[in-house]
C-alpha cells in the first residue's frame, strides 16, 4: 500500500476543493510511492521543502497538505500504527467524528467485511470531511478480495447517508490521463469499462450531515428503475429473433455484440466518461 501519483494528485485536488487535512488519518501506513521528480513537485504544489533523505511513508505528504495530526488504523502495529483496529469491526464510538480527512490509499479492497469498512469511514469523519480513495476497479484480479464498481461509491456516498462525490474519476496506472466518471443514475446505465490496463477508481467524497448510516440500503441504480416500471407482458421472439437463432448468423452476431460492448464500455463513450485534467500533474 503507498500513496502512488494518482492518489497524491487527488489529494492535491482535494485541497484546491477546500479540503482540511488537519487531522488526517491512513488506512493503513501508507508508503511513499512517489518517484523523486513527483515527490518535489508535490511539495512544489504545497509550497513546502521535501524531506531528505526521503521518507518510506507517506506522513510528510500529509504535513505538507496543512496536517497538524497524521493517525494511522491498521490491525496490527507491523508498520507502526498508533490507532489498532480491524476495519471488519464497528470502531468505538469515541472515533466518531474525529477526522478531517480519511485517506484509503489501497486498503479497502483487502478488507473482507466492506459496509462494515465503509461505515466505519464514514462515522470516523467530522462534517465537512473528505474521504478520498484511490482504489481498484479494472484488471486487478487477485490483488486483494475485491475489485469495485464506480456504483457502490455513489450509491453509499450520498445524500441518504448524509455524504456527496464531489467527484469521481479513472485514472490509468501511470497517471497520464483521467476520466471523470457519471454517476448511472444520471447516465441511465450501468457504468462499465472492459480495457487492457489496469486502472484506479478515485473518489473525493464530503459529509455534509450526521445521519443514522444504512438506514436505507444502498440499490443498484438501474435495478430501482426497473422495480419502478411496468414492462408489460412478455414477447414471443420475432422472426429477426428466430433468424439470429440460425447457427452461422449467431456466430457472426455474437461476434458484432462483442465488439459493440467493447466500443460501449471503454473511455470514449461520452455518456460514461469524460476526459479529466486535475489542478496538478505529477
Amino acid at each position: 500500500m503507498a500513496i502512488e501519483c494518482n492518489c497524491a494528485m487527488l489529494m492535491l485536488k482535494a485541497r484546491r476543493d477546500g479540503a482540511a487535512f488537519a487531522r488526517s488519518l491512513m488506512l493503513g501506513h501508507q508508503g511513499l510511492g512517489l518517484g523523486d521528480a513527483a515527490y518535489r513537485a508535490f511539495h512544489h504544489a504545497c509550497g513546502s521543502r521535501p524531506a531528505s533523505p526521503r521518507p518510506a511513508y507517506a506522513d510528510d505528504l500529509f504535513s505538507a497538505l496543512g496536517a497538524d495530526q497524521v493517525d494511522v488504523m491498521d490491525f496490527s502495529n507491523y508498520e507502526g500504527a498508533n490507532l489498532l483496529h480491524d476495519l471488519n469491526q464497528p470502531i468505538p464510538a469515541h472515533l466518531h467524528g474525529q477526522f478531517d480527512v480519511v485517506v484509503d490509499g489501497g486498503t479497502l479492497e483487502h478488507v473482507f467485511n466492506v459496509p462494515v469498512a465503509l461505515r466505519n469511514i464514514m462515522e470516523l469523519l467530522r462534517p465537512g470531511g473528505r474521504f478520498l480513495s484511490a482504489t481498484i476497479p479494472n484488471n486487478w484480479c487477485g490483488h486483494g478480495f475485491y475489485q469495485f464498481s464506480p456504483e457502490l461509491f455513489f450509491r453509499v456516498f450520498s445524500p441518504d447517508n448524509g455524504f456527496r462525490v464531489e467527484g469521481m474519476f479513472m485514472a490509468e496506472i501511470d497517471g497520464s490521463q483521467w476520466w471523470s466518471v457519471r454517476d448511472p443514475a444520471d447516465a441511465r446505465s450501468r457504468v462499465e469499462l472492459v480495457n487492457d490496463r489496469p486502472v484506479y477508481l478515485l473518489v473525493q467524497a464530503i459529509k455534509e450531515a450526521v445521519v443514522p448510516v444504512f438506514s436505507k440500503t444502498p440499490q443498484q441504480s438501474d435495478y430501482v428503475v426497473a422495480w419502478a416500471g411496468d414492462h408489460g407482458p412478455a414477447r414471443h421472439a420475432g422472426w429477426k429473433q428466430r433468424l439470429r437463432s440460425l447457427p452461422i448468423l449467431r456466430s457472426l452476431d455474437a461476434a458484432h455484440r462483442r465488439r459493440q460492448v467493447r466500443r460501449w464500455a471503454s473511455f470514449d463513450n461520452p455518456n460514461l466518461y469524460a476526459p479529466f485534467t486535475p489542478p496538478v500533474r505529477l
